[in-house]
């Protein structure tokens, strides 16, 4: 347990502050609107209790998939750490003179990490993880979940933030976009800063994972990693249903739904079809 426990934690100091404010916001927004916001919309805004306890069971959704995708992507290694590497190097492989080992194709070195990644995509700051073959379906399910909960928060919680500001005014959106300053400054008090900063924070959160999140569009639509876009290689755009699969795994209708529910991937990270070679079963 302490060897699993500790290689998950994140190694680098800007991982392990990304990290912890990640599990700080994600349980702050839960509190937040489990405590704050669900009860003011049910008190002043006369919600009713069906409509509270159904976002109860939204918000409880989100959540146990966001820790899920969390966990998962910590937790399942997609670095050539373990796996066993030819000797002789085979067409389309290179050889990594960091890890002075041969390595396959589409595997990139972290120089973070410190090992090469199997189709590696990036390195996630806010898990201290690269994100690569086996764990891009955990990485895409989390920021689907998170982008999902930043959106519920901010159009629930917005009308709440500006009861409390007042009318529309620059002053006003100065201490949206600025609450703690507001704070120090002494114009705010704690619960106004809270109340605003959870709801400017998750407008922002929502504008910047919609951003991510059409960025993997492509990735995802065409088979590729972020270093293979920057070169132009669509080689492995194998048509959206096999792209697909190859991403999310045999049970790719489902497996985007939970992290939990098991997808085996069609390959073992070390080859791959390219579009020139992929022949569609159904075409047989």
């Amino acid at each position: 347990m302490d060897v699993i426990f500790q290689s998950c934690v994140p190694k680098r100091t800007l991982d392990k502050v990304m990290f912890v404010y990640m599990l700080l916001l994600v349980h702050n927004v839960v509190f937040y609107l489990c405590y704050i916001v669900l009860p003011w919309r049910r008190d002043t805004l006369g919600t009713s209790d069906l409509t509270v306890y159904l976002c109860k069971a939204w918000i409880l959704f989100l959540y146990v998939n966001i820790i899920g995708g969390i966990w998962k992507v910590m937790l399942v290694s997609t670095t050539t750490r373990g796996v066993i590497l030819p000797s002789t190097l085979k067409p389309g492989w290179f050889y990594c003179y960091h890890c002075e080992t041969n390595a396959p194709p589409r595997s990139f070195h972290c120089g973070i990490c410190n090992i090469c990644v199997l189709k590696r995509d990036h390195h996630c700051i806010y898990t201290g993880r690269c994100i690569g073959y086996y764990n891009y379906r955990y990485y895409l399910t989390l920021l689907m979940y998170c982008l999902l909960l930043a959106i519920f928060t901010s159009s629930i919680s917005l009308s709440l933030a500006w009861e409390m500001l007042g009318e529309f005014s620059a002053y006003n959106l100065a201490g949206f976009v600025f609450p703690l300053v507001m704070f120090v400054v002494g114009v705010f008090d704690f619960y106004k800063t809270y109340v605003v900063l959870i709801s400017f924070v998750c407008t922002l959160f929502s504008l910047m994972l919609s951003g991510l999140a059409i960025w993997h569009t492509k990735h995802v639509r065409h088979n590729m990693t972020a270093h293979e876009r920057l070169q132009g290689n669509q080689s492995y755009d194998l048509g959206l249903t096999e792209n697909l699969r190859q991403i999310f795994g045999q049970k790719w209708r489902v497996s985007w739904i939970s992290p939990f529910i098991s997808s085996p991937l069609p390959g073992g990270g070390l080859e791959f079809p390219t579009k020139e070679s992929y022949e569609s079963p159904k075409d047989l």
